[in-house]
């Protein structure tokens, strides 16, 4: 059937209809159209000058696909097939359209198919409402969400990394504490603590970003929500495949456990780095408590609850200590080797409420003591005569070199001119006592 055959049937539709319906037709917000089984457009109302910019005479005649994106040609054609072969009316289906200016307008269009009396299609009604505005604002939530999911897995990814560092930082302190080789190991931990720390800082010092762009992000999100409503059902669908309630509830939760992880590794990189004070040469006024304070923390994985065993309580009672003047990285060596023997004690046996107490005071000559005692199974007179010669342990092959305690009697009684004892009997704890001055004026 020619165009102008078509053309002419519309128009006779028209005017069969009356002005009540033309006048309709030409003020509504939705473009009427009209094609012919070709797919030429035979009519278009008015409006469609005001939404897309040509004139009607330059869209009558012309090809409905001369207007589309290339991108949404294909599915329009299987459409407009599909409505060709059956006949009936199709669902509303979305795509670009070009406007005169050369931008592309989003459209959702209904087709019918008008047929004459013997059933055969003689021309497709169509109703197009522009969507530009919904759909771009469905675009750019898409991206937001595409961007969120790429932010998790990348917050995912870096706490992940934390907790390998953490893991492989904990496996190096483990591997300290058993070799007893602290003094010759201080460099290499204060290399590690280096390394470490470069990266924990810049990690925990865009965390705090990174939870404010996600808080507007989602703020965005939940306008769009309240606001730009109903979704299409591929909205529906892509909210519940993602569950972006989920996302919403659980991202700011792990961008908190991030912080806390990253807050844990930078007090252990600290720690670390004050243990080993390798940057320190010679004798140094510092601080008693920090020391052990940080020999503490760099033991709190063997000091907490563990599947075989409970935590070990520790018990601090610090007084009122001056600086004092030492070798630091020597003496948090002997902290940390006093500890882990007590440790060690407490590990031995089964005990309901196993604890270290760490005492420190004042002495009127000028000196401190410092005794940390633990309440495990004790040491016999024999044993106890022997725990500081070298080489001696009472551990099993492997576990010990028996140079922990004697390292320690060494660094205590030469090096700070103290006093370093044990007090033990078998069944009523153990506990080692130092004593060294405030001020040492020259090495011994």
């Amino acid at each position: 059937m020619l165009l102008r055959d078509i053309t002419h049937i519309v128009q006779e539709a028209f005017i069969e209809c009356g002005d009540h319906f033309r006048t309709i037709v030409e003020n509504a917000n939705n473009i009427i159209s009209a094609l012919t089984p070709e797919g030429l457009f035979s009519y278009v109302s008015p409006n469609w000058s005001e939404i897309l910019g040509h004139e009607v005479s330059e869209v009558e005649g012309q090809p409905f696909a001369s207007f589309l994106h290339s991108e949404d040609l294909s599915a329009c054609t299987d459409y407009f097939t599909k409505a060709l072969i059956t006949g009936e009316q199709q669902d509303a289906i979305e795509y670009r359209v070009k406007h005169k200016n050369g931008t592309w307008r989003w459209h959702s269009c209904y087709l019918s198919a008008i047929k004459d009396a013997s059933g055969s299609i003689i021309y497709f009604v169509g109703i197009c409402h522009d969507i530009t505005i919904r759909k771009r604002e469905e675009i750019r939530r898409q991206r937001i969400e595409k961007a969120l999911r790429k932010s998790e897995a990348k917050f995912r990814t870096k706490t992940q990394q934390l907790e390998e560092t953490l893991r492989r930082l904990q496996q190096t302190q483990s591997q300290l504490i058993q070799s007893e080789k602290m003094s010759s190991l201080g460099q290499l931990v204060a290399g590690i603590a280096h390394e470490i720390n470069n990266p924990v800082n810049f990690i925990y010092g865009n965390v705090k970003y990174a939870n404010d762009y996600v808080q507007d992000l989602l703020h965005l999100i939940e306008i769009y929500q309240q606001h730009f409503s109903p979704r299409t059902p591929e909205a529906h669908q892509e909210i519940y495949t993602i569950d972006l309630d989920f996302i919403r509830h659980d991202l700011p939760k792990v961008l908190d456990s991030m912080n806390t992880g990253a807050e844990r590794i930078r007090q252990i990189v600290l720690s670390l780095r004050n243990f080993s004070r390798v940057d320190e040469e010679g004798m140094k006024l510092v601080n008693i408590h920090e020391g052990i304070d940080n020999a503490l923390l760099l033991l709190q994985n063997r000091l907490k609850s563990q599947p075989e065993s409970i935590g070990i309580e520790v018990i601090k009672e610090y007084g009122d200590l001056p600086q004092v003047m030492c070798h630091p990285g020597q003496m948090n060596q002997v902290f940390m080797s006093l500890l882990t023997n007590a440790i060690d004690a407490l590990e031995e046996v089964a005990i309901t409420h196993p604890h270290i107490q760490v005492r420190t005071q004042l002495q009127a000559d000028d000196r401190i003591k410092i005794s940390i005692t633990d309440n495990g199974p004790g040491i016999n007179s024999k044993i106890r005569d022997r725990i500081f010669d070298p080489f001696f342990t009472t551990k099993p092959v492997g576990k010990g070199t028996g140079m922990g305690l004697s390292i320690s009697y060494q660094i205590i009684v030469k090096k700070h001119r103290g006093e370093l004892y044990c007090v033990s009997t078998p069944g009523g704890g153990t506990e080692f006592v130092i004593s060294i001055p405030t001020k040492v004026l020259e090495e011994a």
